[in-house]
């Protein structure tokens, strides 16, 4: 059977699974199993328990991936699981463990025995939007295009076309302008009960986690604030009461990442959360201290002599999801 040609395939991203072209795909591609979210009445936090959902064929070297519409338009959790699941990512496979290699047309002219040099060649009409660092993708007018290799970067593992998410809706209310990054890293170090750490988060709801933070060391703002603070006893216990709680770390999210909004305010270092690692690491001046990478996320740290800073990011996509900051003296 001719194979829908990879064009058509793409042009399907953002219809509903339930879509009569969608489904022809997966009966093209003889995927048995149909998108679901995955409901657990008793879940306290439930029914609906997991919002994304993949379809494959690995004889066929495809997978098909969805999410529930309501969770990728970002609507409240009380309408996840009434509409239909959308199609947001569609896996093509090559040299890929336990996936037999796809045999249809790839998009963009490419082909899965193209070493890297190559499908930069052939992307380069792209080139301003290339992130890079294990993988490399690029952005098209209508989807985000990731390619990771294999072989020693001289053939194709895998081809990533997704779609883009949208941003959140916006707040009905107006946010309290958040503290600098120069400010929070002036507090480390601070305990709880200091007056100037007081100032600059209680404007951010400070007072209502304080049983958290006694509970959990842990004050989360990331929704709205995209900003998650933690309290640390003090690493010499000897020179303080053990009962005190130091402010010992910071975390700035991505809009979405641990469920929160995005960190309104500017990163350290000048990071952005649309930096790639390598990005960063140009940012930063140097490699990291440490590095290390996933299938699909890594993590990279550099020892500063004011805090000790990591990012958290994707391996498939090269965007930051988290940038942290921890006191000296706390890292671990």
């Amino acid at each position: 059977m001719m194979l829908m040609p990879t064009d058509g395939l793409v042009a399907l991203l953002g219809r509903h699974g339930t879509d009569p072209l969608v489904e022809a795909a997966l009966v093209q591609h003889a995927v048995r199993n149909r998108p679901a979210v995955k409901i657990d009445e008793q879940d306290a936090d439930g029914p609906v328990v997991e919002t994304q959902s993949w379809v494959k064929n690995s004889r066929a070297g495809v997978e098909f991936g969805f999410d529930d519409e309501a969770a990728w338009l970002g609507l409240d959790e009380t309408e996840h699981g009434r509409r239909p699941m959308l199609l947001t990512q569609i896996y093509l496979y090559g040299q890929h463990q336990g996936v037999r290699p796809y045999q249809g047309v790839l998009p963009e002219g490419l082909e899965l025995s193209d070493d890297r040099a190559t499908v930069r060649r052939k992307m380069s009409p792209y080139a301003a939007t290339r992130h890079s660092h294990l993988r490399d993708t690029w952005d098209t007018p209508a989807y985000r295009i990731a390619v990771g290799y294999a072989e020693g970067e001289q053939c194709i593992e895998v081809l990533l076309c997704t779609l883009r998410e949208s941003p959140l809706p916006p707040l009905r209310y107006a946010l309290a302008p958040v503290p600098s990054v120069e400010s929070l890293c002036a507090l480390f170090g601070s305990p709880l009960d200091d007056p100037a750490l007081k100032r600059a988060l209680d404007p951010l709801g400070l007072k209502n986690r304080i049983d958290d933070i006694r509970d959990s060391g842990e004050a989360d703002f990331s929704n709205p604030y995209g900003l998650i603070v933690n309290f640390s006893a003090p690493p010499d216990r000897k020179s303080r009461n053990a009962n005190d709680t130091l402010l010992s770390s910071i975390t700035f999210l991505r809009e979405r990442e641990l469920g929160g909004r995005k960190w309104p305010g500017s990163l350290p270092r000048g990071l952005n959360f649309d930096d790639s690692p390598d990005m960063a690491t140009g940012k930063l001046g140097r490699p990291p201290d440490l590095q290390n990478d996933e299938d699909f996320s890594g993590t990279a740290t550099w020892n500063e002599a004011e805090f000790t800073l990591y990012i958290l990011y994707s391996t498939m996509e090269n965007r930051i999801f988290r940038v942290g900051l921890i006191a000296p003296g706390f890292a671990g």
